[in-house]
């Protein structure tokens, strides 16, 4: 695509992004996205076809950050080093102001449109999960991690990170500083690492 064509969908993107989050999947149309476009309808069908494909996009580009977030880097460092960066860039993203808007839709929208939020978490916190699995593999002999079942302490894992920060921000819509979201994954960290937690997200490392 050349230049133009690339800020025109990244502009579909983020008016139909404003609308779903604010009005739900179910009651936002591709006429509502194409109101406030402007232009010709051909323009808005030519980079998605329909609702879905525009909607699922957005979906991956939010879950893909998360899917990321809990890659473990080439020169990440000590084993709880590189747990809290994983850690904290998951949470970071689910508290985001998409991520919880997008937490809030799929919530919303399960009843009605269950297959979108299949694909929500098939695309997203699944591969996220899994991912993080493979982590406590690599690294259980290594660090005589008691761990028997890699996929449920990922789940675990990610659930201490979650607790309840990520509902408050969705449910009561709080905000949380810097620092109460350091504290939560680094003590989330400590249930399966032995040495301290180095935190090494911005700025100068320091011990936690």
């Amino acid at each position: 695509m050349t230049s133009r064509q690339i800020q025109k969908r990244e502009e579909i993107i983020e008016i139909a992004s404003e609308l779903f989050f604010r009005d739900g999947f179910g009651r936002t149309s591709m006429d509502q996205v194409h109101a406030r476009l402007g232009g010709s309808k051909r323009t808005l069908y030519s980079h998605f076809p329909n609702k879905d494909a525009l909607f699922h996009t957005i979906v991956e580009r939010i879950s893909g950050r998360v899917v990321a977030a809990l890659q473990p880097k080439p020169a990440e460092g000590e084993f709880a080093q590189a747990l809290f960066r994983m850690g904290y860039e998951y949470l970071s993203v689910l508290l985001s102001p998409e991520g919880v808007a997008l937490y809030r839709v799929m919530t919303a929208e399960a009843q009605h449109f269950p297959e979108l939020s299949r694909d929500f978490f098939e695309r997203g916190p699944a591969v996220a999960s899994e991912g993080l699995a493979r982590f406590f593999e690599a690294h259980r002999d290594a660090r005589n991690l008691a761990i028997s079942d890699a996929d449920t302490a990922a789940e675990q894992f990610l659930g201490a990170v979650r607790g309840n920060v990520h509902l408050s921000a969705v449910l009561a819509g709080e905000k949380h500083s810097q620092r109460v979201l350091k504290d939560k994954v680094a003590s989330a960290v400590s249930l399966f690492a032995r040495e301290p937690v180095i935190e090494k997200v911005s700025g100068a490392a320091t011990p936690s």
